[in-house]
């Protein structure tokens, strides 16, 4: 006798979503948690997250990215997601998972006067062989209320079942909440951004 757990049901669930795509190359799908809950994470990331938008033309479909500084899958996604950016407005939103370099990186970044010039810049030196990515100044004279910003960011990330980054979500135009992470091929992301 087959029996259904949640997990088993989720994985049905992607499998059938994902059938009905236009055939693609294949990678692994988003790693998708099985508490994980897509309308939490897009509604709370829209209401109560600090990101960073890309730029582009005003009126594209949004997607969220909870992203770590210190994360080569996140900086991998990234790279990914460069051809889209015209099409889909990523909200990039960091927050505090892998080290002691996360939190005070994403804060400088949030504080600089061109946020997103600021994240290309960390991603151009994330290879750097003596230190991953942007450099900061003493953690005590970052301003405590963008720090707690970034611990927010960290808390929604949890609360809406995640337990990996980067990992992003997507509302798609039948209205299903799609997760997504550095493990979709270029044309994967393309069929799930509906482009």
């Amino acid at each position: 006798m087959l029996t259904f757990t949640r997990r088993r049901s989720l994985g049905t669930a992607l499998a059938l979503l994902f059938s009905t795509a236009v055939p693609v190359a294949h990678a692994d799908p988003a790693n998708v948690p099985v508490i994980w809950d897509g309308k939490k994470m897009f509604e709370s990331f829209q209401n109560e997250a600090t990101g960073i938008s890309s730029k582009g033309p005003a009126g594209r479909p949004k997607a969220y990215v909870a992203f770590d500084t210190q994360c080569r899958d996140c900086w991998h996604l990234h790279r990914k997601l460069e051809p889209f950016l015209d099409k889909i407005e990523f909200v990039f939103c960091p927050i505090s998972f892998m080290n002691i370099h996360s939190e005070p990186q994403a804060t400088t970044i949030l504080i600089d006067k061109d946020p997103l010039a600021k994240l290309n810049e960390h991603f151009e030196h994330f290879s750097d062989i003596d230190f991953r990515g942007i450099r900061y100044g003493k953690v005590e004279d970052l301003p405590v209320d963008v720090r707690d910003k970034v611990w927010v960011n960290t808390k929604l990330h949890r609360r809406a079942g995640c337990r990996a980054v980067p990992y992003g979500v997507f509302k798609n135009s039948k209205g299903q909440y799609l997760p997504f992470d550095e493990r979709l091929t270029v044309e994967e992301l393309k069929t799930l951004f509906e482009l």
